[in-house]
C-alpha cells in the first residue's frame, strides 16, 4: 500500500470571544478543530469561523471566529453556500474552521450518529425558487429555507418524516438534514412569539395554519410569519398569510423538546 504525505495546516487560537459565544455541546474534542474548504462542511459539523480565500498551504492566515458557532446544515446557492442552512453568504471559495461531527458527543441535537428514532424532530433544508411574488420573494430569486418536521416511523434505516406545512409555490430540492435545536425553536418562541412549525390559528376562527418562517417587517420592524393554511378553498399560492405574529395564537400547547429533540405534545384543553 502506497504511502501518501499528509498535509499539514497551522492552526494557533490567539484569541476567543468570552460574551455572546455559543459553545459546541460540552464534551465536544476541541482538540479536533480544523481547516477545510468551505464546501467539504457536512451537516451536523460544528462552525466556528471562516476566512474569505480559499486554503493555502504556503503562508498562515487568520480565520475569524464568529461569536455564535452552530452545526452546519449547508445547502449551495449560485455560488454561495448557506452554512446555516438558510443565509446564502459564505463564498465557494472560502476556508471553514470546523470541528467534524465525529467529535460532537453523541446524543446531542447535532449528532444522530446511531440512527433516528420515531418522535425525533428534525429539519431540513432545500433551495425554494418562487413563481410567484409575494411579501417575501421575487420570481427568478432562488433563496434557501429551512423546514421542520417529526419523525413518524423507522423501518430498516428507511424513514418517515411528517413534515410541518407546505411550500407549495416552487421547486424545491432537499439538500441536508439534522435534529432540530431545542434552543434555536426557544429562542425562536421568545423573538417572534413562534417558532417554525408551529401550528396557529386567529381570534374567532376555527382554521388551523402552519408557521413556515418568522422575518421582520422591512420597514415597520414588526414580526412577521408566513404561515401555510392547509385545506384552503384557494389555490396553493392562495393558501399563504403574510401577517404580523401578533395577529396569531397558538392552536395546540407549544410542544416541549428534550436535549434528543424528542417532541412531546400535551393534551389539548
Amino acid at each position: 500500500m502506497p504511502v501518501i504525505d499528509a498535509t499539514f495546516y497551522p492552526l494557533i487560537v490567539t484569541e476567543r470571544p468570552t460574551e455572546l459565544f455559543r459553545q459546541p455541546p460540552a464534551g465536544t474534542d476541541m482538540g479536533a478543530a480544523r481547516l477545510c474548504p468551505i464546501t467539504e462542511v457536512r451537516p451536523g459539523d460544528w462552525v466556528l469561523g471562516e476566512f474569505e480565500r480559499p486554503m493555502n498551504p504556503d503562508r498562515l492566515d487568520t480565520l475569524m471566529q464568529s461569536v455564535a458557532c452552530f452545526p452546519a446544515l449547508p445547502a449551495t446557492l449560485n455560488g454561495y453556500i448557506a452554512l446555516d442552512g438558510q443565509s446564502p453568504v459564505w463564498h465557494n471559495d472560502e476556508t471553514a474552521l470546523i470541528i467534524p461531527r465525529e467529535y460532537i458527543p453523541g446524543e446531542t441535537y447535532a449528532d444522530r450518529s446511531g440512527g433516528y428514532r420515531v418522535g425525533d424532530r428534525v429539519e431540513r433544508t432545500f433551495i425554494y425558487d418562487p413563481i410567484h411574488d409575494d411579501a417575501r420573494d421575487t420570481v427568478g430569486k432562488a433563496r434557501p429555507v429551512i423546514q421542520r418536521g417529526t419523525v413518524t416511523d423507522v423501518d430498516d434505516g428507511a424513514l418517515s418524516i411528517a413534515w410541518s406545512g407546505y411550500w407549495a409555490n416552487g421547486h424545491k430540492e432537499e439538500q441536508a438534514m439534522r435534529l432540530a435545536n431545542p434552543e434555536d425553536i426557544a429562542r425562536e418562541r421568545a423573538v417572534f412569539g413562534f417558532a417554525v412549525g408551529d401550528t396557529v390559528t386567529v381570534e374567532g376562527s376555527y382554521a388551523t395554519g402552519v408557521v413556515l418562517e418568522l422575518y421582520y417587517h422591512p420597514w415597520a420592524g414588526a414580526p412577521c410569519a408566513r404561515v401555510f393554511w392547509p385545506g384552503s378553498p384557494w389555490d396553493n399560492y392562495c393558501s399563504y398569510d403574510f401577517s404580523p405574529t401578533t395577529r396569531y395564537v397558538h392552536k395546540i400547547p407549544e410542544n416541549t423538546y428534550s436535549i434528543t429533540s424528542r417532541e412531546t405534545r400535551t393534551t389539548a384543553a
